[in-house]
């Protein structure tokens, strides 16, 4: 549970396509997706939050692959473009110093 925590909002910046735009043009090719309650513990189904990760490259190792799109996708700018309260989507700040 202390991952789950670490990795959800601490260190977040605002989703939107002007972000998905900036990840892009610094080499981020996807975003790992990933969805928490608002007690920080993972969640899937029905998330209060969804933290994306941007990565460069896909893991190669398949046990750590997990939920994965593309940046440039449809439905992430289709996201960005929606005012919807839940889930809240944030994209995690690890990439923007």
């Amino acid at each position: 549970m202390r991952k789950a925590i670490a990795e959800s909002k601490s260190g977040t910046i605002a989703f939107s396509a002007k972000a998905l735009d900036h990840l892009h043009s610094r080499g981020y090719n996807f975003v790992q997706v990933k969805g928490f309650t608002q007690d920080h513990h993972y969640e899937y189904i029905e998330p209060h939050f969804l933290v994306l990760v941007p990565l460069k490259e896909l893991p190669s190792d398949p046990l750590k692959k997990d939920i994965f799109e593309p940046i440039t996708s449809e439905l992430l700018y289709k996201w960005a473009d929606e005012t919807n309260e839940f889930p809240q989507i944030v994209i995690a700040n690890n990439t923007f110093n």
